[in-house]
C-alpha cells in the first residue's frame, strides 16, 4: 500500500526541534525522568540532554523543570511552554498529514483507487 510520509523539522540556522524532541518530551511527561525517557527511546542519556539543551537554547525558554536528587532521586517535568510546544507540533503534524494525503490522492489517484478496490480505507 502506498502512502506519503512527512517529517516536520523546524530550523533556524540549524535544527531547533522536530519529531525526536517531541517524542522525548512526551516520554518525559509519562515517566517524569530523563533517564527512563531515554531508555524507552533507546537513546543515550547524554544525547537526550543534548537535544533538550539545544532546543532550550534556540527557543529561549525552558522545556523541563528539573528537580535534582534526594532520597527518591531526581524528577523532570515538562513546563507549560513545553506542553504547548508538543500540542502545537502535533496539531501542525496532523493537519500537514491530512493535507499531504489529499494532495497524494489528487496526484496519484491510481494508488488511492487501489485502496478502495481492496476495501481498505486509511484515515
Amino acid at each position: 500500500m502506498f502512502r506519503p510520509v512527512v517529517k516536520i523539522k523546524i530550523y533556524q540556522e540549524d535544527l531547533v526541534f522536530g519529531p525526536g524532541l517531541i517524542m522525548l518530551l512526551e516520554q518525559i511527561q509519562k515517566t517524569e525522568s530523563m533517564k527512563d525517557a531515554c531508555a524507552q527511546m533507546e537513546m543515550s542519556y547524554s544525547k537526550g540532554w543534548k537535544i533538550i539543551n539545544r532546543a532550550e537554547k534556540e527557543l529561549d525558554y525552558e522545556l523541563l523543570e528539573r528537580r535534582h536528587g534526594g532520597k527518591s532521586g531526581g524528577k523532570c517535568t515538562v513546563t507549560e511552554k513545553g506542553v504547548s510546544l508538543i500540542e502545537r507540533y502535533r496539531l501542525l503534524e496532523r493537519e500537514t498529514r491530512q493535507s499531504v494525503q489529499q494532495r497524494f490522492e489528487k496526484y496519484f489517484p491510481e494508488y488511492h483507487q487501489e485502496k478502495h478496490q481492496k476495501g481498505v480505507l486509511q484515515s
